[in-house]
């Protein structure tokens, strides 16, 4: 009998609640090192095959391979070298979700007080099961926020059930530390300020200190900063998103599709429609 086949009848990318955001799927041939980046978002990395050596604070040449994960908290600069052949699935999310607020609570205690360390998990059978059915989805392009929020659920639920609360509250401790300092503060907030002076404000800062602050922390001045970022971001949705234009624009604080477009002429020297079409291009 042949394998079975499964047809898919449904095209998600058309749809208001289809979103690439939440849970991304990677490969990486032998090889490849992937320069050290910071990372946008708290993301957890799930191996599904391979071998893979992490360089990071959190992971300083960690090698984690096939049915393993990791975390890197949000800020956080992360190099990974492709030792073999290597697929994996991306989870990204600012907080862990609490779907038990008992154990929840008991495992954010134990993180505060947590000693950092590189923390590998291995994958039980129910959570290999879950990933491999992700992959699947992810492969195919169902992308549906609906679906994916459920995925989303479901994974804490395995993770809180099939592993301790010491585990779980070593695996997360960086994020739980990580919370307090002023770089995740910027990193979890930069998109809903407009300038400098609202950003500062949102933190109950004076502009004065937070521009000090900003300085220190991320050396250089935070205007130049939250331009470049906002540069990388909105090119990042052009090139590997398929929502429209006219929510990018809207999305990034722009009046108008026209201001929009003046911005990306200025900034990359093209419009935002020859940056979309040009993907096709370059893929």
């Amino acid at each position: 009998m042949s394998d079975f086949i499964c047809q898919k009848y449904t095209d998600c990318s058309s749809c208001s609640h289809y979103q690439k955001q939440l849970f991304k799927y990677r490969s990486y041939i032998k090889g490849m090192i992937l320069p050290k980046e910071r990372c946008s978002q708290n993301t957890i990395y799930f191996l599904v095959s391979g071998r893979v050596q992490v360089n990071s604070e959190e992971h300083p040449g960690t090698i984690f391979h096939d049915g393993q994960f990791i975390m890197q908290p949000i800020g956080s600069r992360v190099e990974f070298r492709i030792l073999e052949a290597t697929e994996c699935i991306l989870y990204l999310f600012e907080t862990p979700k609490n779907i038990c607020t008992d154990r929840y609570n008991r495992g954010l205690e134990l993180a505060k007080e947590t000693p950092m360390q590189p923390i590998v998990m291995d994958m039980c059978f129910p959570l290999r099961l879950f990933i491999n059915g992700l992959k699947m989805y992810l492969n195919n392009e169902l992308l549906c926020a609906e679906l994916l929020e459920a995925k989303r659920t479901e994974l804490y639920f395995l993770l809180n059930c099939y592993y301790t609360i010491k585990e779980i509250a070593a695996f997360y401790a960086p994020i739980y530390r990580y919370s307090k300092t002023f770089r995740y503060f910027v990193m979890q907030n930069y998109l809903k300020a407009k300038d400098v002076e609202s950003f500062a404000q949102l933190g109950g800062y004076s502009t004065p200190t937070f521009r000090r602050l900003f300085k220190d922390t991320f050396g250089e001045p935070a205007y130049q900063w939250m331009l470049k970022k906002k540069c990388q971001d909105i090119q990042s949705d052009l090139t590997t998103t398929d929502i429209s234009i006219s929510e990018i624009c809207y999305k990034y604080g722009f009046e108008s599709l026209s201001n929009f477009s003046h911005f990306c002429r200025a900034n990359f020297g093209k419009s935002p429609r020859t940056i979309r079409n040009e993907r096709g291009e370059n893929a």
